[in-house]
């Protein structure tokens, strides 16, 4: 079980535009969960980016709310980010009740090394995360995949393949392919067909838009 990470906020200063926060280093936001009435809230900037970095959508926040003696345990939910700096623009925090089971992507991470790509295999991996259910104390930060048990070109390892902690359900199916190991030769050609296949279809296009137009012509014809 991960430890939770703490973070202060503060109830949202209405005398001041999100413009006006943002200047002054501080991001607007809000807290809302189940039974619980949504919150304004604002936190320092460069304490909420450390928390985003580390916590990610899985892992536990234990927020401390200026005025609140208790803290509560919430995950982020959503952040909204300027689509040319990427600063954080406003958060969205989710309030867990006691006992309430959550349904999360919990992200997989590639450990070690497989022994197959001393022979020229590459790793490819198609899953980055998996959905799981679990209580917040049980939520894992990620899922580790052991890349030494890929012992040979071509092996793979699936859902089920996974070291999955107790308490933690996978809803992800189990036999959803997490990583393979392919041949470098089979990797370019995987990545050379799908420009070739557009290619095609734009070429295709023209003449398809020709057909048409002779279609139309013949049904004027008397």
């Amino acid at each position: 079980m991960a430890t939770a990470i703490t973070l202060a906020a503060q109830p949202r200063d209405t005398n001041m535009t999100n413009k006006a926060l943002r200047r002054a280093q501080i991001v607007p936001g809000v807290v809302y969960g189940r039974h619980l009435e949504a919150k304004s809230v604002q936190c320092g900037y460069l304490a909420l980016a450390r928390v985003v970095r580390q916590a990610g959508t899985s892992r536990l926040i234990s927020l401390s709310l200026a005025g609140e003696q208790a803290q509560r345990n919430v995950l982020v939910r959503e952040v909204q980010r300027d689509p040319i700096t990427d600063r954080i623009l406003h958060i969205d925090f989710y309030a867990i009740v006691a006992g309430q089971r959550l349904r999360l992507e919990v992200p997989l991470v590639q450990r070690g090394k497989s022994p197959a790509e001393e022979i020229g295999g590459v790793v490819s991996q198609l899953l980055d995360t998996i959905e799981v259910e679990c209580l917040p104390e049980d939520m894992p930060a990620s899922i580790d995949v052991d890349l030494s048990r890929l012992l040979v070109l071509h092996a793979r390892l699936a859902v089920r393949d996974l070291a999955i902690p107790q308490n933690v359900t996978v809803l992800t199916p189990a036999d959803a392919e997490v990583v393979h190991i392919a041949t470098q030769r089979i990797k370019e050609e995987v990545e050379e067909a799908a420009p070739a296949e557009v290619e095609e279809a734009e070429a295709a296009a023209p003449g398809e838009a020709e057909e048409a137009g002779e279609a139309k012509e013949k049904e004027k014809e008397p």
